[in-house]
């Protein structure tokens, strides 16, 4: 071979590649492009969230006129009241699996720091509650802000064997933090 052949062998292999690293090229660009063509998915405003209107043996509101502030819509009273249960849920499942990834979504602030303090990675439980009556004392009017208390509901903790059941009442603030609903503030006195 002289070296003529290799050059032109090596223009040939470099030309090839070229050729094939040019329509992969393409195709990703043309990939790249065609996402921000397609739009936002419809779905992903929700960002996971589902709105689960409870069943009225779990939660329900008691009173929808606030003392102070403005009324809610019906709307908003439910994507409160549905944050709220999953807000419980959440620390149900974080109970169980000591899965502690959902509490950011529902718990924030001293809320988030309170509810932390109560689960015990050594321990497996299963954690209910029940029986919320809801009667809201506070909307603010841009709708960011819901104060409200919970009157006589049931926690139920069953630890290996042994059931623990109490009755409590809370006082909650929760907030409007980038499109969900999150318990800020919770006092709970137990009976």
């Amino acid at each position: 071979m002289n070296k003529s052949q290799i050059k032109f062998g090596l223009f040939v292999v470099g030309l090839v590649m070229a050729m094939v690293m040019g329509f992969v090229g393409f195709r990703l660009l043309t990939k790249f492009v065609g996402a921000f063509n397609e739009g936002a998915d419809p779905a992903s405003i929700f960002k996971g969230h589902i709105l689960v209107v409870p069943d009225p043996a779990q939660v329900v509101w008691v009173t929808t006129s606030p003392e102070q502030g403005r009324l809610p819509s019906q709307a908003q009273l439910e994507e409160i009241i549905s944050a709220y249960w999953l807000a419980w849920e959440s620390v149900g499942r974080a109970h169980l699996t000591d899965d502690l990834r959902d509490l950011k979504t529902y718990w924030a602030g001293s809320a988030y720091t309170q509810i932390l303090s109560g689960i015990d990675p050594e321990v497996r439980t299963n954690f209910v509650t029940h029986n919320h009556k809801l009667y809201l004392n506070y909307f603010s009017d841009d709708g960011s802000v819901v104060v409200f208390d919970d009157e006589s509901f049931f926690l139920r903790r069953t630890i290996k064997d042994h059931d623990l059941s109490l009755q409590a009442s809370a006082q909650i603030v929760m907030t409007l933090d980038q499109g969900f609903w999150r318990i800020r503030r919770i006092t709970i006195d137990y009976s």
